[in-house]
């Protein structure tokens, strides 16, 4: 409009300047004339500058999800299976990741449609990496650290009333929104409705039968990383609600435990198992060997260091109050780089600081022999914004599996469908449960990593290791393991009936 404005006053000086017949008219006017076009040319200009930067922005997520991500063009839609780095069978699954949820899974479910409708491809399962904020009722709202015009009931209540069905299983890691007391309840995992998974403070799950995803949830703050957990229930302090959502050290070390055992487990295999190897199971065909390691890891919090590997320049465009807590190594939480090398996921998703970030982190340290089992030699990160701002909250990933030696089949996995859950624990993770649960409450020093009695095992013994145990609640694990609960898990008092009518209900 305003480009119009100016070439229809430069047209009128032009004409009033043609008719005036003094050269000292002739002189102001085309004065008027160079200071219009000047305004133009310079209007003009800074649209273009800002255009470009937008356009050049949004080109370059387009480049990543094309070309990092592996999504899906007219020219790669048609090989969606192959063999993996190892030569066995391999698929690739179609996975919605979602950044923040805050409360609004309606939104969630919608786009997932949406998206399988215009491409035409199904979503196997969606994770949500933080502030899922489930939410059953106005008691759980008060152990929600929210501001007060944010302390609303959102989806999630009517879904746990079984009023809706979540359409996709749905897997979520804990944010620093959320309700405190009950996912505390459910530490070690747990189903918070029909085909909604909470992985716990942290923990690592088989989905399946093919694809190994860990979790930490929580976000990083100094002061509360070696304290123990904040006495129950949560919302009797302000303190409390929100040192509980803190990430503790122990949860920390139990993933590396865990990452130590699935790298020590991949090693050579001797030629011969011994039967006293093998741990009881409900599938005796069924062992930790089959996941040797994971591929997708959910946090909430970013690891600290990771826009290094990014474009950390357009993202500081975007964010520039993230500058001063980059360059001191504040963005973020320390420990869990040293993590993600450790584990080396395929993926690292994660969510928190309202913004898309993508970066490669590449692994020199993997041989041939680890990468011929699966490990990647490079981790792809992404973080995406929160639900409500309608753009940059959700995106598809293609995740490739293999499905290694099981001898599942199309044919009997459709007939053990409606027997087995869709979650299973993997085994070596419930084996560190098993050693660390006395620790839990109290997060010292006395127990770390590098004393985990898994390690002590060969990778024989480690790959027939633990027990096959269907996903459901954390009750069920202390069951399985025969474990007393942790004064972190006890419900608060007046809780166990609810507790106990939830579990019945699932």
């Amino acid at each position: 409009m305003l480009c119009c404005c100016c070439c229809c006053c430069c047209f009128y000086c032009l004409s009033v300047a043609a008719a005036v017949g003094t050269a000292c008219w002739r002189f102001l006017f085309t004065l008027l004339l160079f200071f219009l076009s000047f305004l133009c040319f310079s209007t003009i200009s800074l649209v273009i500058s800002k255009g470009c930067n937008f356009v050049l922005y949004r080109m370059s997520l387009v480049h990543h999800f094309f070309h990092v991500k592996g999504g899906v063009t007219t020219n790669t839609a048609k090989n969606n299976t192959g063999s993996s780095e190892s030569g066995t069978a391999a698929e690739t699954i179609h996975v919605a990741v979602q950044g923040c949820c805050h409360g609004e899974l309606d939104h969630i479910y919608a786009a997932c449609a949406a998206h399988e409708k215009a491409t035409g491809r199904r979503i196997e399962f969606v994770v949500c990496c933080g502030d899922f904020q489930a939410v059953r009722d106005e008691a759980d709202l008060r152990s929600m650290a929210v501001p007060q015009k944010y302390c609303v009931l959102g989806d999630f209540s009517a879904y746990y009333r079984r009023e809706k069905h979540a359409p996709y299983l749905t897997l979520f890691v804990g944010g620093n929104h959320e309700g405190s007391d009950w996912l505390a309840t459910e530490c070690y995992g747990g189903f918070l409705a029909p085909n909604i998974y909470y992985i716990g403070h942290s923990g690592a799950v088989i989905v399946d039968d093919r694809v190994t995803i860990a979790g930490l949830s929580g976000i990083f703050k100094g002061h509360d990383y070696a304290r123990p957990y904040p006495s129950r229930p949560f919302h009797a302090s302000e303190a409390a609600k929100r040192s509980a959502y803190h990430v503790r050290r122990i949860e920390v070390e139990k993933l590396r435990a865990f990452s130590q055992a699935l790298e020590r487990m991949r090693q050579p295999a001797s030629s011969l198992v011994t039967a006293s190897m093998a741990a009881p199971s409900a599938s005796p065909s069924r062992c930790a060997g089959e996941f040797p390691h994971i591929d997708l890891f959910l946090s909430h919090d970013w690891p600290a260091g990771i826009t290094k590997y990014g474009d950390e320049t357009q993202l500081l465009r975007y964010k520039p109050f993230f500058e001063e807590d980059i360059r001191h190594g504040a963005l973020g939480n320390p420990h869990t780089m040293p993590l993600l090398r450790a584990v080396k996921p395929r993926y690292w998703l994660a969510a928190h600081l309202h913004c898309q970030f993508e970066a490669t982190i590449p692994h020199h340290d993997v041989e041939n022999d680890a990468a011929a089992a699966g490990v990647p030699r490079a981790t792809k990160f992404l973080a995406l914004d929160k639900c409500s701002k309608g753009k940059g909250f959700i995106d598809f990933i293609d995740v490739r599996v293999s499905r290694g030696a099981h001898p599942t089949t199309e044919k009997n996995r459709e007939q053990t469908a409606r027997e087995q859950r869709r979650v299973v624990h993997h085994p070596l993770w419930l084996e560190v449960l098993r050693e660390t649960h006395g620790f839990l409450t109290s997060n010292n020093n006395e127990w770390s990593a590098d004393s985990c009695a898994l390690l002590r095992l060969t990778p024989d013994e480690l790959r027939h290791r633990g027990i096959w145990l269907p996903a459901s609640s954390t009750a069920s694990v202390l069951e399985a393991l025969v474990l007393p609960p942790a004064p972190l898990q006890r419900p608060p008092r007046g809780e166990d009936a609810r507790r106990r009518t939830h579990a019945s209900a699932l």
